[in-house]
């Protein structure tokens, strides 16, 4: 997200960015906490997990270098509603929310870039709500991992089935027979803590339309996601 802005206004914002590693499964925000730091993944991804109200987690959005965590910072909420996890590790870049709002408060491209990242965003969740509620477990764990193939450099996705099951929003049984099917397809290599993308296209054709058009959305701007074809 950092590559819209002009060279004039990373000149400004650079001496305030922080260098920090994405490590898997380190909770960046709990819900509630106060958002310290706006991070700004420049690999790796970031799982924005809601609790429902029978306290089971689910993943409602997912973040890669197109975006920023720490969004409702801008929107005048000081506390993260939502627990942010890091679901791939990479590396990230990070600014003091007080830094950050400054520059937002300028009112040029960082602010434009911060806002249309929130419509791309509200976009996803809406689509992850909607798919979440109407299509089968195994569509939407297709629709899920190529998001993921999207925003890392790996065919291999470190990810556990109870970590599986948080983001799918269902039981780790379904996660596994969704798995299962998929892999008698050729598309996945499926193993204990570990998912292998072998085939793209055959994981795009089991996936629904969600995908689809969540993608089309994101490529319209910002630098380019990774191509589930590498």
């Amino acid at each position: 997200m950092l590559a819209r802005l002009s060279a004039a206004e990373y000149t400004r914002v650079f001496p305030h960015l922080e260098p920090v590693p994405l490590t898997f499964g380190e909770i960046l925000y709990k819900a509630k906490s106060e958002i310290d730091y706006v991070y700004f993944p420049e690999s790796g991804v970031v799982s924005l997990v809601g609790i429902t109200g029978n306290d089971r987690p689910v993943e409602v959005g997912l973040v890669g270098s197109e975006g920023l965590v720490g969004l409702p910072f801008f929107l005048g909420v000081t506390r993260s509603r939502n627990e942010v996890i890091v679901q791939a590790e990479g590396t990230a870049r990070r600014i003091a929310a007080k830094h950050a709002l400054k520059e937002f408060a300028r009112g040029e491209g960082f602010r434009d870039a911060v806002l249309l990242f929130a419509h791309d965003l509200f976009v996803q969740v809406s689509h992850v709500t909607s798919c979440n509620r109407h299509h089968e477990v195994e569509q939407r764990l297709s629709r899920w991992l190529l998001m993921m193939r999207d925003r890392v450099a790996s065919d291999t996705l470190q990810l556990t089935q109870e970590f599986l099951s948080w983001m799918l929003g269902v039981r780790n049984q379904a996660v596994s027979v969704a798995a299962m099917g998929l892999q008698q397809t050729g598309a996945i290599k499926y193993s204990r803590g570990a998912v292998t993308i072998l085939d793209s296209v055959k994981l795009g054709n089991n996936s629904c339309s969600c995908y689809r058009l969540m993608r089309a959305r994101t490529d319209g701007h910002g630098p380019p996601l990774i191509t589930a074809d590498g």
